[in-house]
């Protein structure tokens, strides 16, 4: 049982800014298609009360220039 008063932190490490990399386990986004890291959001709800740990990434595509906004989590840089 959780005893603590926001349920809604999210503890996954995000890319940093200008890290290159692909977005992977999403079936609407092919996995070979390069992005790079561009910004983060400066919050994630509109409500700002409700967004404790930012874990987003906006993320741009090399081969159009689309930008786009994932979870961090299902960003992988390359090595």
């Amino acid at each position: 049982m959780l005893h603590c008063k926001r349920q809604n932190i999210h503890r996954s490490k995000l890319p940093s800014p200008g890290a290159v990399g692909h977005i992977v386990g999403l079936s609407a986004v092919n996995p070979r298609r390069k992005c790079i890291v561009s910004h983060y959001p400066l919050c994630d709800s509109a409500d700002y009360r409700f967004s404790v740990g930012i874990h987003t990434v906006f993320v741009r595509f090399l081969d159009n220039g689309e930008t786009a906004r994932f979870s961090g989590f299902w960003f992988e840089a390359l090595p």
